[in-house]
Order: C-alpha cells, then sequence, then structure tokens
C-alpha cells in the first residue's frame, strides 16, 4: 500500500514538473514571438522624414492669403512606452496675398508628441500635438518677426519596405499674435501632404 501511494505521489510529481516545463515552454516561444513581431514592426523605429504638398490658408487668413505648396522634414524619437513619440518638425511655405503684391515666407518650427493608435492593421494611425516658433518674412515691406505657433495634426502611413514607409499627414497650425500690440486675429494655416518615413533600424 506505501509503495502504491509513494509511485503515485512521485507520477504526479513527474505530472507537475511536466506540466510546468510545457507551460515555460509556451511562454519562452510566446515572448520570443512577440518580440520577433516588434522587432519587424519597423513604423515603431525611430524615425526620419519628409513630407510635400499643399499650404493653405484657413478662415480669416484665407481671406489675405493665396493657397500654395510647401514642405518640410522631421525626425521622431521613441519613447519608453512603444505608443508614443517624440518629434521635432521645420518647413517652408511660401504665400501670395490674395489682393496685392506682398509675399509671405513662413518657416514654422515645432517639437511634438506623437501618439500611435493601437491597432493591429497595415495601416497606422498617428495623432499629434505640438508647439514651437514661426519665423514669418513679409515682403516687399522686408519685415520679419518669431510668433508663437501650436498644432495639432493626424497622419495616416503603411509600410514599403522594411525601412519605408509612405503616408499622408494633414496638420492644422495656429500662429498666435496676440502677443502683438494691436493684432486682433490669430493666422491658421492647413498643410496636407505626402510623406515618406524611413525608418532608422539601430536597434
Amino acid at each position: 500500500m506505501l509503495l502504491f501511494v509513494g509511485n503515485k505521489v512521485a507520477i504526479n510529481r513527474m505530472k507537475n514538473k511536466g506540466i510546468f516545463c510545457l507551460v515555460l515552454l509556451f511562454v519562452l516561444f510566446s515572448a520570443n514571438a512577440l518580440f520577433a513581431i516588434e522587432r519587424r514592426d519597423y513604423f515603431l523605429k525611430p524615425q526620419i522624414g519628409a513630407w510635400f504638398g499643399p499650404v493653405t490658408p484657413v478662415g480669416v487668413t484665407a481671406e489675405s492669403l493665396e493657397p500654395n505648396l510647401g514642405g518640410g522634414i522631421f525626425t521622431r524619437y521613441n519613447l519608453p512606452w512603444r505608443y508614443l513619440k517624440i518629434g521635432a518638425d521645420i518647413s517652408y511655405e511660401f504665400f501670395e496675398q490674395e489682393r496685392g503684391v506682398n509675399k509671405m515666407h513662413l518657416v514654422p518650427i515645432y517639437g511634438n508628441f506623437i501618439f500611435l493608435f493601437p491597432f493591429s492593421m497595415p495601416i497606422k494611425i498617428q495623432a499629434k500635438l505640438g508647439a514651437g516658433s514661426a519665423y514669418l518674412h513679409v515682403q516687399p515691406a522686408d519685415a520679419s518677426r518669431w510668433d508663437p505657433i501650436f498644432v495639432v495634426g493626424g497622419e495616416f502611413s503603411f509600410p514599403a519596405g522594411r525601412f519605408f514607409n509612405i503616408g499622408l499627414r494633414v496638420d492644422y497650425i495656429h500662429i498666435y499674435e496676440g502677443h502683438l500690440k494691436g493684432s486682433q486675429v490669430d493666422g491658421h494655416i492647413v498643410n496636407a501632404g505626402i510623406a515618406l518615413y524611413f525608418n532608422l533600424n539601430i536597434f
């Protein structure tokens, strides 16, 4: 009887060890698979890129300036939370007055937080929020100044290989002019463009 009980206990211990080993192997395999998936998701790597497209004054700004084309460059870096990045953007935009001969050169420079929506699909959707400053130069008055700006935007992109993504971005730039004496309105510009992201496979 004691021998039977002893054998039963030994068999149960062997089963428990076997189950433990299977669970451990499953956990290790799953972790390795998830790690491999994350490594293949090159969109989550640091990025540099460029965009080009229409720049459109809206609201009261559209009463003075005509739409035109613009472009810029940007960089992105990952934060510890995989769905959040920080970025820096600089662009060049040129506008002509709707009536008159004046021209305006605009160079927005700003930092931003970029949130990647955690959807499991090839198309990546991002939202961003940022702030910075814009250099304005007006001709023929030859007057220049820096104004604070606030930026909100969204981006859609899809992979075009291991190192590249192609996307569409739309940004709204609010040029704050309340710091100027006598200013009654702010500037409002919407940028839309095709973007090329270069994924830096450095990790």
